[in-house]
């Protein structure tokens, strides 16, 4: 019994293919076929059985899988205790983030953590948030950073959620517009202005959820491009909402043709979460990251 056999058992577990295994871990396919095999024989039980899908694991696969992440996680563990000089610490970390964290905190945060650590290598992937959970399910990325934690019991189960910063939705239109005359805005007061939205199938659920019913908006313009709304707002064309985390950070709110001011009536508040697997050791690198994180989400508040 080998440590490579429980880190392709846990591998295989995530992806359901040798063939992807063997790709993530660069090694061959009939290396990790031959090493499970041996790993079977040796145990006496069935650890894959194969399915319309690929590889899924039997009952007792299921179990053997739990120990043998818990193995691994224990190794990587004492990797770390060993490094007692924290500038030695180094490591790869993948991240798959939400637009509003990906450009605002993320890039002073990378700054911060290359300088401290210098043989920290990053992957960052901005996607939208029903994909960055998938990414961390499916092994793709160690971290993710979500707007509100899923309602998903079954992810709930395998995912360990960690607050990051709260960020309010404004309205944004250009300085000239009746709506810069107002002091207080409401729904009522821009139910005939025409609105350039981003909406992909989870911005609807949050947009029905910030709206209520107020959520049948004279939606001038959609996309799923999140740079496609600044231009119909900076004509004039229509007025769009930003998380506060975009406006204070994005040159394009941060001029002086455009005015962003809060929407009385709405539930607009965004929770902004990292994400990750339970099953999963947080190592030296994810623990400075997220400790990174949390330092410039402070000051993004102040």
């Amino acid at each position: 019994m080998r440590i490579e056999q429980f880190l392709y058992i846990t591998e295989i577990a995530k992806t359901g293919s040798i063939a992807t295994t063997a790709e993530r871990l660069y090694v061959t396919s009939p290396g990790i076929s031959l090493a499970i095999s041996s790993l079977e024989k040796e145990l006496g039980v069935k650890i894959f059985e194969r399915s319309r899908t690929g590889l899924e694991p039997t009952e007792t696969g299921k179990k053997l899988i739990i120990k043998a992440q818990k193995i691994l996680n224990c190794i990587e563990e004492f990797k770390h205790e060993a490094k007692i000089d924290s500038s030695e610490i180094e490591g790869h970390l993948s991240i798959s983030s939400d637009p509003a964290i990906c450009r605002s905190i993320m890039p002073k945060t990378s700054a911060e953590l290359k300088l401290k650590f210098p043989r920290i290598t990053l992957q960052i992937k901005e996607s939208p948030t029903s994909q960055v959970r998938k990414d961390v399910l499916n092994g793709d990325a160690d971290i993710g950073l979500v707007f509100y934690p899923s309602s998903s019991r079954e992810e709930n189960q395998l995912l360990a959620t960690t607050h990051i910063i709260d960020s309010f939705m404004m309205l944004c239109f250009r300085k000239n517009s009746e709506l810069a005359s107002k002091e207080v805005l409401t729904m009522m007061d821009i139910d005939n202005y025409p609105i350039a939205a981003n909406l992909n199938e989870n911005d609807r659920k949050h947009h029905s959820q910030v709206f209520g019913k107020h959520n049948k908006l004279n939606i001038l313009v959609q996309s799923q491009n999140s740079e496609t709304k600044k231009y119909f707002i900076s004509q004039g064309l229509a007025v769009g909402f930003e998380p506060e985390l975009i406006i204070k950070s994005d040159p394009f709110y941060q001029g002086d043709e455009i005015l962003a001011k809060p929407v009385l009536g709405i539930d607009s508040r965004m929770s902004y979460y990292c994400i990750r697997l339970k099953s999963k050791f947080l190592s030296a690198v994810e623990k400075e990251f997220l400790l990174e994180l949390q330092n410039q989400a402070n000051y993004f508040k102040e």
